[in-house]
């Protein structure tokens, strides 16, 4: 599971929907963030995916040869497009915006939110572009502080210590099937 501590993040787009639980609406918001990675922590998401992407560079730079400097794409015909969707979202993720005053005070931190939508951009040199969403449920006070965080880079932090990996295809699908049983 790809964990971030006070990592810079930029929120990319918000959009604030409406939830129902039970028969109540909830005001919740989908945060997009971009942020860069180095290419070792791709295997913070599955063991093996930085070294099924990445390879030693022929040409030795000035660290020498060293076995575990891979900077150099394995596939460069995947082009400068060359990003690809990690299915999988996690739930009970704690998502964390250090947007006060360096001690805790003015940040917005979510204990229940659902980090997912990762789309990785492998690029020469051993840096990762990514795109991932949060899903979390804000008061009025932090929607408004969102909103003006919007386009702004941030320090942001995800704890996944209760996190749980989830198919968000089979998540919807038993989504439907709960909303046919409580029409019965």
């Amino acid at each position: 599971m790809l964990e971030l501590k006070r990592h810079p993040v930029k929120i990319a787009h918000l959009n604030l929907r409406t939830e129902k639980h039970g028969d109540e609406d909830v005001n919740a918001l989908d945060i997009k963030i971009t942020f860069d990675l180095p290419n070792t922590r791709l295997n913070d998401i599955a063991a093996g995916l930085r070294e099924s992407l990445y390879e030693a560079s022929s040409d030795p730079d000035l660290l020498g040869p060293d076995g575990d400097h891979l900077t150099h794409l394995r596939y460069p015909q995947l082009g400068k497009e060359g990003k690809f969707p990690w299915i999988d979202e996690w739930s009970s993720v704690g998502f964390h915006l250090h947007t006060g005053n360096g001690r805790g005070k003015g940040d917005l931190l979510w204990v229940e939110s659902t980090f997912g939508q990762l789309v990785v951009q492998p690029k020469e040199g051993g840096t990762c572009s990514c795109v991932a969403r949060a899903q979390v449920l804000p008061t009025p006070d932090e929607t408004a502080k969102l909103a003006s965080l919007l386009k702004h880079d941030v320090p942001a932090s995800t704890d996944m210590s209760k996190a749980v990996t989830t198919d968000p295809k089979n998540a919807r699908k038993q989504a439907a099937r709960d909303d046919d049983d409580d029409e019965d």
